[in-house]
């Protein structure tokens, strides 16, 4: 039923940009107009008024990009630029931006801004396993990107006056259009959109946006009890007590699936908090959800299976029960770390361990149709269940 929705967007969004530009492909990343007299069949099939009105000569400004092969954009920052008409490479300028272009645009992607791990490896196609890695943060090697010559740069970030500075000085620095999309998860679908026009695979960017679209709708539309909803603890580091609390992108999905995040804290200059062990007793959350240390080569799940035997831990709800849980991270966590796209099948995750009896549909189903569309792999049942196990 999932799969027939999304197809059926997909072919109604086709259907209705035939109706409205005649079916005809007026992007400036077109070499030569379309011939503009319709077939016979088109003409008598359509009635007058539903057609696209005639097109007229094109306005000077865009005669002069199509000219020099370039077109004009509005990124989701709301900045006008010109930007070549056809893009060969983008730049991430972080692991969420690579993550965007690795699930959409692969063969876009210029490189890396970590050297991916084992882990990372098992899941990628292994043709994009060696891409150069540029860095990230302070620590990206900027002439080593300007002589890779990118076509644009491409930038997940919050949207505010501080981030399009940063980006205005970045496309001044390298010298090359940067392209700003939010990083909001509830963004998601608007962001493969953009995409798909941006780099001209909107067919392909519908499938995606449309399946970000059923996850947060499926989860929205749980009917959890006020009185039944979920308390989450989410812990990070070697000791699992570096927490996001609430309203840190990095625990959104808690607020997404319906669930209650015990870290009611000011969040300060940072996106985590570490906390004591007596809070994380005073808290005693019904489930806790850890994500281990990754820069140590600590799994979720061995961070849930430390918990689950350090007595110190012992007399909380969470473990008492058994609802400690280590979060998948192949190829990238499935909820946090980085707080890109891979979240959304986290999304699925997370709800089927905390609610399985209000699901509307089948979680292994799901994540097998999310590795396909956002990774490229279609994964087997033995696949599927070496996921999860290493999760807990």
């Amino acid at each position: 039923m999932k799969g027939f929705k999304r197809t059926l967007a997909l072919l109604l969004a086709l259907l209705l940009l035939c109706l409205l530009g005649g079916c005809a492909q007026t992007s400036a990343e077109t070499e030569a107009p379309v011939a503009t007299e319709a077939p016979a069949a088109a003409a008598t099939e359509a009635p007058a008024e539903t057609q696209a009105p005639e097109e007229t000569a094109a306005p000077e400004e865009t005669a002069a990009a199509e000219a020099t092969g370039t077109r004009e954009i509005t990124d989701m920052a709301g900045r006008t630029m010109e930007i070549p008409a056809e893009i060969d490479s983008a730049f991430s300028t972080s692991p969420i931006s690579a993550i965007y272009l690795y699930t959409l645009v692969p063969d876009k992607l210029l490189g890396w801004n970590y050297e991916l791990n084992d882990i990372e490896k098992s899941i990628i196609l292994e043709e994009y396993h060696d891409l150069p890695n540029f860095g990230m943060g302070d620590a990206i090697n900027y002439e080593a990107v300007i002589a890779a010559n990118p076509t644009i740069a491409f930038n997940v970030s919050a949207i505010n006056e501080g981030t399009i500075d940063e980006s205005d000085a970045l496309a001044e620095s390298l010298g090359i259009p940067v392209v700003m999309v939010s990083n909001d998860l509830t963004d998601a679908p608007a962001v493969y959109r953009f995409m798909g026009e941006l780099f001209g695979v909107e067919e392909q960017a519908e499938l995606l946006a449309a399946y970000a679209e059923d996850t947060f709708e499926d989860i929205a539309a749980l009917d959890i009890p006020e009185e039944e909803k979920v308390t989450i603890y989410y812990g990070n580091g070697e000791d699992s007590l570096e927490t996001a609390p609430r309203g840190s992108s990095h625990a959104q999905i808690i607020d997404l699936v319906n669930a209650i995040n015990v870290a009611d804290l000011e969040l300060g200059d940072g996106s985590r908090v570490q906390i004591s062990l007596e809070q994380l007793l005073a808290w005693d959350p019904d489930v806790i959800v850890v994500n281990g240390e990754p820069t140590s080569n600590m799994s979720g799940g061995d961070a849930a299976e430390a918990i689950l035997n350090d007595p110190d831990f012992a007399t909380l709800s969470a473990v008492q029960a058994g609802k400690v849980y280590g979060t998948p991270n192949a190829p990238f966590s499935w909820v946090d770390r980085p707080p890109g796209p891979n979240r959304i099948v986290g999304m699925r995750w997370l709800s089927g361990l905390i609610y399985p009896d209000y699901l509307t549909y089948d979680v292994d189903e799901e994540v097998k149709e999310f590795f396909s569309l956002f990774y490229h792999v279609d994964l087997t049942d033995e696949q599927l269940a070496e996921l999860y196990h290493g999760a807990v």
